[in-house]
């Protein structure tokens, strides 16, 4: 596998755990639910900080490491909703306190952390242009002589509007608001 990879590797784990935290949910394994919810949420937000320019080998090896870097590039540049980023945080402290405490998760704790982290996924794919296919193609362009480098930016932050012909100033803003919205949505549905 290349190192240029590594970014399609962390959405395809994500997809997994993912469905590992629905079927552990179905499963009554609340506490694995959680869990599993959590490291959907933590390989997307590592593949996003590739996408923004983040080297691999500048990507932190800690999880309070990749959420504030997460938090600097995508929370701080308005690309995601305070919100919804904080979910990332929020959803860890859980994932511990299922992991290494006495507390069994309940059932609704599972389920809303389960409905917050697909979100959580859903937008960060979307937002950072992270979906399988699109990755793939741009691996594919890429020179297969340098395989052996480091990731490098497929879309860096601060070119999008500038030099990059898919993604304009205005679909950006359009898609923050469109986040936003839906967050704002989605907690009104909870509460």
């Amino acid at each position: 596998m290349s190192k240029k990879s590594f970014a399609l590797v962390l959405v395809r784990k994500s997809a997994r755990a993912l469905e590992s935290a629905r079927l552990g949910l179905t499963a009554g394994d609340y506490d694995s639910a959680v869990n599993r919810s959590y490291y959907g949420m933590f390989d997307m937000a590592r593949a996003a900080l590739l996408r923004a320019g983040v080297t691999e080998d500048r990507l932190p090896r800690s999880h309070n490491g990749v959420i504030n870097l997460f938090r600097q590039h995508a929370i701080l540049p308005g690309l995601i909703d305070q919100q919804l980023g904080t979910e990332l945080s929020r959803v860890e402290s859980l994932r511990i306190m299922a992991d290494y405490t006495g507390t069994e998760m309940e059932q609704e704790t599972a389920a809303d952390t389960v409905a917050k982290a697909e979100f959580f996924v859903r937008t960060v794919e979307r937002v950072f242009d992270l979906s399988e296919s699109s990755l793939s193609k741009a691996y594919e362009s890429k020179d297969r002589n340098h395989d052996d480098q480091v990731s490098e930016a497929i879309v860096g932050i601060t070119n999008i509007g500038q030099n990059d012909t898919h993604l304009e100033q205005a679909s950006l803003e359009e898609e923050r608001r469109q986040a936003r919205e839906n967050w704002l949505r989605y907690r009104q549905q909870k509460h």
